[in-house]
């Protein structure tokens, strides 16, 4: 058939066109919809692990005794590890020599939570402070 004068219809080239920019839509597309679910699988991450850290914060921070140190272990059925540290921190000014003592001990409290994402290991860490009050010799012989 031979095509008529004032028949419209598209070319060729403008469905190839079209075509190729429909293709690129939608690779871009399903690109931002993937991305999107893999920040929301670490959001979901960084928020179990932050939950994780303050239960073992609160944990160390409710028990009677405590001392410097570091811990490390695993949460049971979980793939997420903490390691706990423990420093004691100096009120007064190291070069101030003074018989004075305070009326508690305070101690920094760090807990870091380690778990593996994907092919990547990822952490997140919180910190808090602890007031004790000191063990004198009065108190250790009752």
């Amino acid at each position: 058939m031979i095509g008529r004068r004032g028949e419209k219809g598209f070319t060729l080239v403008e469905i190839v066109v079209a075509m190729a920019i429909l293709g690129i839509s939608l690779v871009l597309v399903i690109e931002l919809f993937s991305g999107g679910l893999r920040l929301g699988r670490a959001s979901e991450e960084y928020t179990v692990a932050s939950h994780l850290a303050r239960q073992k914060a609160e944990e160390i921070f409710l028990s009677r005794e405590i001392g410097e140190g570091t811990e490390e272990g695993e949460f049971e059925g979980t793939s997420y590890r903490w390691q706990v540290e423990v420093k004691k921190v100096d009120l007064l000014p190291v070069t101030l020599e003074t018989d004075y003592r305070p009326p508690m001990d305070l101690y920094q409290i760090q807990v870091k939570i380690i778990w593996n994402s994907g092919s990547k290991e990822r952490s997140t860490r919180i910190e808090t402070y602890k007031a004790v009050k000191p063990e004198t010799d009065e108190t250790k012989t009752t």
